[in-house]
């Protein structure tokens, strides 16, 4: 063997080397502290989101808005339309910050306005936050949203009890993690009908906007919207796995068996009138 090509050879299997066991040594881990698979870390333990689809949240429930005033969830239903609800925390660093981007993000994408079609309430579940820290972050997120004077907007405080409450309505678990000193919780949007039942689920920190429309007309049963809406949330229906709306075949040949239907009614009208036509001749 050509001993040139020999030694590029030995170089570049050294070099390899070099990079390689740096970064093994960087990814290793110590074996007894790996977390079996399928097992929940213990950070997240009691932390989660359980389905409670078609169950009533407590309309009576008292909070607190960011103006100081006492109110109760059913003050946000009384008008007929239904609610975008949000629990969240004001001080959080991450999380609910980007879950309220996402949800100030699918609000301006609609071409809906918060406070004509439907509400938007955002309840802290941090019992020591006041409507001090509630009120700037309202205000914060009605100037980027740019349209109305936020009457359609609550950014809500409240006492232990009644966060609890509403927490375990909504099938939402969290819990304070004293080692960073922040709470571990979920991202997820609620749709309240306007009889105060869960109509879905919305999970995550990005939102669609066909998702979010559909579930609102949903929950409005079809009192929002226009008739465009309603034949799509009959041709599409809600895939949890995908946390979004996806086309329902059923219902698509339903409609498709309609038209064609329609269409040989109409080619046997003509064909039958032409008939009579050349008796009648």
């Amino acid at each position: 063997m050509d001993f040139r090509i020999l030694s590029k050879f030995a170089f570049r299997l050294t070099t390899l080397f070099a990079l390689v066991i740096p970064f093994s040594a960087l990814f290793s881990f110590d074996t007894e502290k790996r977390i079996p698979p399928h097992e929940v870390p213990p950070e997240l333990k009691g932390v989660g989101v359980v389905e409670k689809l078609g169950d009533s949240i407590d309309r009576n429930l008292i909070f607190v808005n960011e103006d100081g005033k006492q109110v109760k969830l059913g003050d946000y239903l009384e008008d007929g339309k239904p609610l975008l609800l949000t629990l969240i925390y004001y001080r959080c660093p991450t999380l609910c910050n980007f879950h309220l981007n996402g949800i100030s993000d699918v609000l301006k994408q609609l071409n809906w306005q918060v406070g004509k079609e439907f509400k938007y309430v955002a309840v802290s579940f941090d019992p020591k936050e006041k409507p001090e820290l509630a009120k700037p972050k309202k205000d914060a997120y009605i100037k980027d949203y740019g349209r109305g004077d936020g009457s359609g907007w609550s950014f809500l405080t409240g006492k232990d009890p009644e966060i609890k409450a509403l927490a375990s309505s909504l099938g939402f678990s969290y819990k304070w993690n004293p080692e960073n000193e922040q709470w571990v919780h979920e991202s997820v949007a609620y749709v309240i009908t306007p009889e105060g039942k869960i109509s879905r689920y919305l999970k995550g920190i990005m939102f669609d906007e066909r998702t979010l429309r559909l579930s609102l007309v949903e929950a409005s049963n079809g009192k929002i919207g226009d008739l465009s809406d309603r034949i799509a949330l009959f041709c599409f229906q809600f895939d949890p796995s995908k946390n979004r709306y996806t086309l329902y075949a059923y219902n698509i040949m339903r409609v498709g068996a309609f038209f064609t239907m329609i269409a040989l009614a109409a080619f046997l009208f003509r064909f039958w009138k032409k008939q009579n036509s050349n008796i009648n001749t």
